[in-house]
């Protein structure tokens, strides 16, 4: 399953299709696919309010990227 998301690129691919496409050792859950996208929304709506997309965050970062590491850390073990 694929969270949509809300925010697009200018490629026109959304902040869910963005997680999905992630490359990591282990498959992602559709549990944090899910958490992992909603972040991803929630930080590019403040980053919105500074003017910034996810278009000029790929020029600093992998943001989808940094997302999928964060909700996998926070999951881990149910220590979170």
């Amino acid at each position: 399953m694929t969270t949509i998301g809300r925010h697009t690129d200018q490629q026109g691919r959304s902040t869910g299709e963005r997680i999905t496409a992630v490359k990591r050792a282990t498959p992602l859950t559709d549990t944090h696919h899910t958490a992992a996208t909603h972040l991803l929304d929630a930080l590019l709506d403040a980053a919105a309010a500074h003017g910034v997309t996810l278009d000029d965050l790929d020029w600093v970062d992998d943001l989808p990227g940094t997302c999928v590491d964060v909700i996998r850390h926070t999951s881990r073990d149910g220590d979170r």
